[in-house]
């Protein structure tokens, strides 16, 4: 019976103040959402990276053969054009995240006109 009471005394306890703490992330849904966003990210940019690798060593390898020559070139641009990409896709999610984390555009309130009024002069 008192092994029963025993194991009900931390269910109790976190019925009475703050809950135990078990371990789980703390960080906020969006802050979560961009992690894994960048994390793919990085994954796409590595793939990339090996992309362009391929090319170049396709093209080092052509000896002379303008078809080798011509899919080594279209393979480096793609990559280069891949990277470019994913470098503004990465900036953009981290403006966006931030931007939703501090509250909208940048945490500062919206500007209003000049002189305090309203748009009809104060009228």
């Amino acid at each position: 019976m008192f092994e029963l009471l025993a194991l009900l005394v931390p269910i109790a306890r976190a019925q009475l103040g703050e809950p135990p703490d078990v371990g789980l992330p703390t960080t906020e849904l969006p802050q979560l959402i961009g992690n894994i966003i960048n994390f793919v990210l990085i994954l796409v940019g590595v793939l990339a990276l090996a992309f362009l690798v391929y090319g170049g060593f396709l093209y080092i390898t052509s000896r002379g053969d303008e078809k080798q020559i011509s899919t080594a070139k279209l393979v480096i641009l793609n990559a280069i054009i891949g990277i470019v990409v994913i470098g503004l896709a990465a900036a953009l999610i981290n403006f966006v995240v931030d931007a939703i984390l501090q509250g909208g555009a940048g945490g500062r309130p919206p500007a209003g006109p000049p002189g305090g009024r309203g748009a009809r002069g104060g009228l």
